[in-house]
C-alpha cells in the first residue's frame, strides 16, 4: 500500500472493509489479519505499529531475500514485533523468532531467489498462520518416560529419588510374564 508517504510501501498493509456502509481499516497480514488502524487516523495508529517494522526493508527485492522466509508480526507486550522464520527450518521453533532477515538465512543451503513481486510467493498466508499458531498456541506438555506427574509428585527428595528407582524398575523389568520366567531360568516359552 504506497498511499502514506511518511510510511515505507508494504505490500502486507491492506485495508479492508467488514461490509457495505462499514468503516475501512488497515490489517497487517504478517500478524494473521489483525487491525492495526483506521482510516482517517493513519498518522498516529499506523505511525506507531508499522514505524519500527522492518519487512518492508528486508523483503526489498535488493536484498535478495529468500523464497522460503517468512516475517511475521508478534504481539510482545502492547506491541507488534517483528519477526523471521523458514519454511525448512520453522518447525524447529527456535525460542524467539530473530528480529532481521539475515539472522535467518546466513548460511542457508536452501536459499531461493524471492520473486519481484510478494503476491507471487505461493501459500504465504497459510505460513503466516502456521507459524502465528506455532508461537501462539501453549507447548502441549510432554511427558517422557522420566517424567513424574505435578499430582504425583513426592515432597521430599527421598521420595523423589525412590519414585525414580521404581520407574527405571518398571523399564527394566516389565510385568509380564516372559520378563519373569527368564528371570527365574524358565527359558523362553
Amino acid at each position: 500500500m504506497s498511499d502514506l508517504p511518511y510510511l515505507p510501501v508494504c505490500c502486507y498493509r491492506r485495508l479492508v472493509r467488514d461490509g457495505t456502509g462499514s468503516a475501512p481499516y488497515y490489517v497487517c497480514g504478517c500478524s494473521g489479519g489483525i487491525p492495526i488502524g483506521t482510516v482517517g487516523e493513519e498518522a498516529l495508529g499506523l505511525a506507531d505499529t508499522c514505524g519500527p517494522c522492518n519487512i518492508p526493508v528486508e523483503l526489498s527485492p535488493t536484498r535478495r531475500p529468500c523464497l522460503f522466509l517468512v516475517p511475521v508480526r508478534l504481539w510482545k507486550g502492547d506491541a507488534l514485533r517483528t519477526g523471521f522464520s523458514c519454511r525448512w527450518f520453522g518447525s524447529l521453533k527456535p525460542k524467539s523468532l530473530p528480529g532481521e532477515a539475515w539472522q535467518v538465512c546466513l548460511g542457508c543451503p536452501h536459499w531461493f531467489p524471492r520473486p519481484e513481486e510478494e503476491t507471487d510467493v505461493p501459500r504465504m498466508n497459510a505460513w503466516f498462520r502456521r507459524i502465528l499458531r506455532m508461537y501462539w498456541e501453549p507447548e502441549p506438555p510432554h511427558e517422557s518416560i522420566w517424567s513424574v506427574r505435578l499430582a504425583d509428585t513426592p515432597t521430599s527428595w527421598r521420595e523423589r529419588v525412590m519414585t525414580r528407582i521404581g520407574e527405571i524398575a518398571g523399564i527394566l523389568f516389565p510385568a509380564d510374564g516372559v520378563t519373569r520366567r527368564f528371570r527365574k531360568g524358565r527359558g523362553a516359552p
